[in-house]
C-alpha cells in the first residue's frame, strides 16, 4: 500500500486543481484549511486501521470496504449534500473535488506493489470480487502485521517501512514540483495573453 505521504500529495493535489471550483474565503488562511480537508481526505479510506486498532486487530478492515469505487461515491454524495445543505456550496463541484480527493487513495493503491495473496484489492466490490493491481506500480509495499497492534507498530516503525517512506517522499516531491512548475507556466502565458485581449476589446 502507499503510505500518507503519497496519499497526502495526491489530496493535495486534487485540492490544487479545484482551485475556484468552490465558492470560498479567498484569504490565505481559509486556503490552507481546505488543503489540510482535502490531505485528510487523500487518507481517509485507510481509517480502517483505527476501526482495527480499536477491535485488536488493526489490519482486520483493512483493504476492506473503505477502499472500493461504491465507497468513494457514496462518500462524494454524501459531501454535496451536506455541502449543499449545510454549507451553501453547490452540490456538483464539491461532489466531484471530494469524491476525487477519495478516489485518489485507491488510484495510488492500485499502482502500488503487492506480493502477498490476495494480490491487490477489491475495487469494485460488490459487484467483482476481483482483485486488481496495476501492471506497473510505482510505490513499494511495506509489510504490516496487522494481527497486534504491538506488531502494527513495530512493523510500521522499522527500518523497511522507513525506506519506503524515503522513497515515497521523493516520488511525491517530484509531483508536487512538476505541477507547479506547470501552473507557473499557465500563470506566465495568461499574464501574456492579458494585454492582447485587452487591445482587441479595445479595439
Amino acid at each position: 500500500m502507499a503510505l500518507p505521504i503519497a496519499h497526502a500529495t495526491a489530496g493535495y493535489l486534487v485540492h490544487r486543481a479545484g482551485r475556484g471550483v468552490l465558492s470560498e474565503d479567498r484569504s490565505s488562511l481559509a486556503g490552507w484549511r481546505r488543503a489540510v480537508v482535502f490531505i485528510v481526505l487523500g487518507n481517509l479510506p485507510d481509517m480502517d486501521f483505527l476501526v482495527g486498532f480499536v477491535t485488536g486487530r488493526p489490519g482486520a478492515f483493512h483493504r476492506g470496504v473503505s477502499h472500493t469505487v461504491l465507497a468513494a461515491v457514496v462518500f462524494a454524495v454524501a459531501s454535496g449534500a451536506v455541502a449543499r445543505w449545510g454549507c451553501k456550496q453547490r452540490f456538483g463541484p464539491t461532489a466531484l473535488l471530494f469524491g476525487a480527493a477519495y478516489l485518489s487513495h485507491l488510484l495510488l493503491d492500485y499502482l502500488t506493489i503487492d506480493t502477498r495473496p490476495p494480490i491487490g484489492a477489491q475495487f469494485l466490490w460488490p459487484f467483482s470480487s476481483a482483485y486488481f493491481m496495476s501492471p506497473v506500480t510505482i510505490f513499494t509495499e511495506i509489510h504490516i502485521d496487522g494481527s497486534t497492534r504491538a506488531g502494527f507498530l513495530r512493523t510500521v516503525l522499522a527500518w523497511p517501512s522507513v525506506v519506503v517512506l524515503a522513497r515515497e517522499l521523493v516520488v511525491s516531491s517530484i509531483a508536487l514540483g512538476a505541477w507547479f512548475v506547470v501552473e507557473a507556466a499557465q500563470s506566465r502565458f495568461a499574464a501574456a495573453r492579458r494585454p492582447l485581449i485587452e487591445e482587441e476589446d479595445l479595439a
